[in-house]
């Protein structure tokens, strides 16, 4: 935020700079976040303590597919993503694979998992081997 403040000498803080931090102060005082420990699976819809994708670790995946019950019994907060004003998941691996991406909608519960629409942002290292211990980290703006 501080790169789009220069020397003010000159004039040259913009209106939509100052908009642009206010918006970010306002997301980050009123957001959330958590994380959950699951395990990464290769294929089919995700069994307990599970996650996955409808096209694993790329950057045109469009669906999330986790399980309602994380890999050590908890359960994510799914309604609390989808009365969200904006979302975002973390999937992270030991190794420091990680895949971002923005949350485009409400969950859809399928039972034992929710499909969660996704634009993907980021995609860095290989992606995890079926049964890898991953983190998934949701943070959701109120």
């Amino acid at each position: 935020m501080l790169a789009l403040l220069p020397d003010n000498t000159e004039g040259a803080i913009s209106a939509a700079d100052l908009r642009a931090i206010v918006t970010e102060l306002y997301h980050l005082g009123a957001s959330s976040s958590q994380a959950f420990a699951y395990r990464w699976t290769t294929s089919g819809p995700p069994g307990t303590g599970r996650v996955t994708m409808d096209q694993p670790w790329q950057l045109f995946a469009t669906k999330a597919l986790v399980s309602e019950t994380a890999d050590d019994g908890t359960m994510p907060g799914f309604n609390t993503i989808d009365s969200a004003v904006a979302a975002r998941i973390w999937i992270t691996t030991g190794s420091g694979a990680q895949f971002v991406a923005d949350v485009t909608g409400p969950s859809v519960d399928l039972g034992t998992y929710r499909e969660l629409p996704i634009a993907p942002l980021e995609v860095t290292g290989a992606q995890p081997t079926n049964n890898t211990q991953v983190t998934l980290s949701l943070v959701v703006v109120l």
